[in-house]
Parts: C-alpha cells; sequence; structure tokens
C-alpha cells in the first residue's frame, strides 16, 4: 500500500541515513572478525581482505544497474530490490562452510547494497533542491563521517555477545528494516516513469568514459580511495597481529579515521576558497612526500617502527586522503550535467572498481611491514597526480 503523504523531515533524514549505511556498516563493522573468519574457515592470512574487496567489486556493478532502473520502476521498487539482494548476500554469508561461498555472499551484498545506497540519493534529489538538499546531505554526511571512527567498536562489541556469522544476519536484517520502513511511509518520488532505453544508455555511458577531465579526475580518485582500502584491508591483521594489540584494535583503528572525518569538514570549508582540483593536487602531493619520507626513515629505524610512531604517520596521511574525496566525483561531474543521474552511477562504478583494485594489490601485498600501505600511498598518490596534471585533465 503506498503512503498517502511524505513524512517529516526529521523522520525521513533517519530513514535515508539508515538506507546509505548499509555499505558502511558492511565494511567497518566486519573488520574486527576478519581474523575468526579466516580461522574457522581455514583462509591463508591475506585472503581474507577478499570479504571487503568483493563487497565493492559487487558495488561496481550494482551502482551502474539501480541508477537506471529507479528511474525506470521507481525509487521504492529499486530500493527494496537491492535490498532483498543484498539480505540474501548476507543469509549465504552467514551460512557459508568454505570460504568461496563467503565471497560469493559477499559479491551478492555489494550490488544489493548499491540500491539502498545510489538509489537513496535520488530519492533525496526528488524530495528536496538547492539548499534544502544541501541542508539535508549535510546532515546525513555528518552521521556518516562517524561511522567508521564507531563501527569497528561496535563489531568488536557485538563479537562478545554473537559469532561473527550473526554479523551478517544483522546487517541484513537492519537493511531490510530500512526498507520496510521505506514502503510504510515514503510514497514514490517519479510520478513519470523513463523506458529504459539500451541505445541511449550505452550511448551516454561512452560519453562518460570518452570525457578525459571526467575520466582522468574519477581514476585519481578510485586509486586514492584505493590506497586507503589498501590501509583497511590489512588494518585488522596490521594491528592485532602485527602490532598484538587485541581489542584495542577498534579503538586505535577509530582515532585514526577520525582524521579522515576531521579532513572532510576541513575541506567543505576549504573548497569555499580554493579550487577543488587545487586542494586535490596539493593533498596528493603532500601525501607523495610524506610517505616516501616515512619509507626513508623505516629504512633507517626498522621495517617496524613502534605503534605510537606509526599512528603518528599514518594519520596524516589519512587526513591528506580525507581532503581529496568529497572533490574527485564533483570535478568529474562539471560537464556532465546534461546526464547527471548516470553520469554519477557509471563514474561512480568506475571509481569504484579502480579502488577495489588498487586496495586487492595493496592488502594482498601485506607481510606483516608498514611497507605495502605507505607504498601505496605513494604510488597511488603518484598516479593518480599525474592523471591530475594532464593537459587533458585540465579545465
Amino acid at each position: 500500500m503506498q503512503p498517502t503523504r511524505q513524512p517529516d523531515r526529521p523522520e525521513f533524514i533517519a530513514m535515508a541515513t539508515v538506507l546509505m549505511a548499509t555499505i558502511a556498516l558492511s565494511i567497518d563493522v566486519m573488520l574486527p572478525a576478519l581474523g575468526e573468519m579466516a580461522s574457522e574457515l581455514g583462509v591463508e592470512s591475506n585472503r581474507r581482505q577478499m570479504v571487503i574487496v568483493a563487497l565493492f567489486l559487487g558495488l561496481a556493478a550494482g551502482q551502474l544497474v539501480f541508477g537506471p532502473m529507479s528511474d525506470s520502476i521507481g525509487r521504492r521498487p529499486a530500493i527494496v530490490i537491492g535490498a532483498a539482494f543484498f539480505a540474501v548476500g548476507g543469509l549465504i554469508c552467514a551460512m557459508a562452510t568454505t570460504f568461496e561461498t563467503l565471497i560469493a555472499g559477499r559479491l551478492l551484498q555489494g550490488a544489493g547494497a548499491a540500491g539502498p545506497r545510489i538509489v537513496t540519493v535520488a530519492l533525496i534529489r526528488d524530495r528536496f533542491e538547492g539548499a534544502a538538499m544541501a541542508r539535508v546531505m549535510s546532515i546525513i554526511m555528518g552521521i556518516f563521517i562517524m561511522v567508521p571512527v564507531l563501527a569497528p567498536s561496535l563489531g568488536q562489541a557485538l563479537l562478545l555477545v554473537m559469532p561473527w556469522r550473526g554479523l551478517f544476519t544483522l546487517l541484513s536484517v537492519v537493511c531490510v528494516g530500512g526498507a520496510l520502513w521505506l514502503l510504510l511511509r515514503q510514497p514514490e518520488t517519479i510520478l513519470a516513469k523513463r523506458t529504459f532505453r539500451v541505445g541511449k544508455f550505452v550511448a551516454a555511458v561512452l560519453e562518460v568514459l570518452t570525457e578525459r577531465r571526467a575520466m582522468a579526475f574519477t581514476v585519481a580518485g578510485g586509486l586514492c580511495y584505493g590506497a586507503l582500502m589498501g590501509y583497511i584491508n590489512s588494518s585488522q591483521q596490521l594491528f592485532q597481529e602485527t602490532y598484538e594489540v587485541g581489542t584495542l584494535y577498534a579503538v586505535l583503528f577509530g582515532c585514526a579515521a577520525l582524521f579522515i572525518s576531521v579532513a572532510t569538514l576541513t575541506n567543505a570549508r576549504l573548497v569555499k576558497r580554493f579550487a577543488m582540483d587545487r586542494i586535490c593536487v596539493l593533498a596528493v602531493s603532500g601525501l607523495i612526500i610524506w610517505s616516501l619520507a616515512f619509507m626513508g626513515m623505516m629504512m633507517i629505524m626498522g621495517d617496524l617502527p613502534p605503534l605510537w610512531l606509526f599512528m603518528s604517520a599514518n594519520c596524516p596521511a589519512l587526513f591528506l586522503l580525507g581532503l581529496t574525496f568529497g572533490n574527485f566525483n564533483a570535478i568529474a561531474l562539471e560537464k556532465l550535467g546534461h546526464i547527471a543521474g548516470l553520469a554519477a552511477a557509471v563514474t561512480a562504478s568506475v571509481l569504484t572498481l579502480v579502488g577495489a583494485v588498487a586496495a586487492g594489490a595493496i592488502g594482498f601485498s601485506y607481510n606483516m611491514s608498514l611497507y605495502p600501505i605507505f607504498l601505496g600511498y605513494a604510488v597511488c598518490g603518484a598516479i593518480a597526480l599525474i592523471l591530475m596534471l594532464l593537459p587533458s585533465a585540465k579545465s
């Protein structure tokens, strides 16, 4: 049954936050459980990181599907279908007896998560515009900023009262609950649905992929995101096995994540005074120099410096990465306003795919030292910087 009136703004913001948080929670809540998963399923050390990488591969594919789908069949059905795929994927993970089955479930989870994650943004755009939309998105993103800080601690706490399989079941319940909330309270926001045409879809995709500035900054953004995810993929092994901090892992991870949150808020102020591409170039240049300097110091002090020194080096690196994330996608879409919805889906998919590949390369190279992480920062940063400085990437 279709609701007859729109929920008020506070309720809508809460509903949208639950739906959009699906993907973030699916990453960060799971991090403390990676060791238990690897132990129970007999997984070699670095292969456990596929639990994170597979989610992003599914997300990259799902974003291309659910954006156009929501224009054709409506926002509500697209979100519900995505939530259903996510829930089924979560149940497959919860019942998995082999690592391969677990990864298959994560791929399905990632593809399904694209529905609530991407289509909810379109739903917000349908309901609000201009300053009102900016305020709603600011509130939601303000909540989002705290997810990487708090979610690992939540996952660590949940592991005290349930096995790792219970985390997948709980996430499925949360996602389905958000979809039911939407069905009960939010009317459909598209009154005139658009017929999906393959030819038009392909033409728009080709236009995005051949727009050089858009692709340069999209791939650069994917590399920077991949550098971050390479660290996140390795973080459970790094903190709990290399530095042997035990349950303090969630606290230390959250403290480091705060620097990304602060950078995001800082960037919101910087873009009022400086060009977005200039901020990205300077931040990435600083990341390269900082990472190379720290690796040089490790060559003198040893491959594994004290934990406090690693944190002192990693937190500024995360801050510099955090300065870029709000800018890359906005720059990529500057010249694609006439196909903004589809362009956003394509660029998000490319960015996610590049990030997943880069993160996998960094994570699978983890060797109980800090070199793969900081080399990942430096190499991904260097390629991203070259892309941003190409003549075709300039305004």
